[in-house]
């Protein structure tokens, strides 16, 4: 999947850089293992609203996503994480647990944290486990169509 996200990224202009790196399952380890700030490095959550459309909500790795604060974020009644099950179905192109903000699946709303809008350049899973994508946030927001909301938790 890197290779498509690397053609979109291009088809939009956007400067990026791939960072190959050893197998990570978590946000934090992913910026253990590149030497970055956790602050700076982008987690994806998926969730379903009410009506039963995906929203991918982009967190930073040092903060948890605020379920609640999500659900306003999108004028939702309620919102709930995908189970793994769903997550295989709805995104097969990417690795369990390594969706990214972009690519794959047209129509899912994206919500970024504002906190990390407020960070120059963000790192964030290529579609696999073993491989980053580093690039400007405002390109992030850009490419990704995200709306900013206040969504994460400490």
């Amino acid at each position: 999947m890197s290779a498509q996200l690397v053609e979109l990224l291009r088809g939009a202009g956007v400067e990026f850089e791939l960072l190959p790196h050893r197998h990570t399952t978590t946000a934090a380890s992913e910026a253990r293992v590149l030497g970055v700030v956790e602050q700076t490095v982008a987690k994806t959550l998926i969730a379903r609203d009410d009506e039963g459309r995906c929203v991918r909500a982009v967190v930073p790795a040092s903060r948890r996503l605020d379920l609640a604060k999500l659900a306003r974020a999108v004028t939702a009644k309620t919102v709930m994480l995908l189970s793994e099950t769903e997550l295989l179905s709805a995104y097969p192109q990417f690795e369990l647990g390594a969706v990214p903000p972009f690519g794959g699946p047209a129509g899912d709303r994206v919500v970024l944290d504002r906190q990390l809008a407020e960070c120059d350049q963000v790192v964030l899973e290529a579609g696999v486990h073993d491989t980053s994508l580093w690039l400007r946030t405002e390109d992030l927001i850009t490419v990704a169509d995200a709306q900013l909301a206040d969504i994460a938790t400490s």
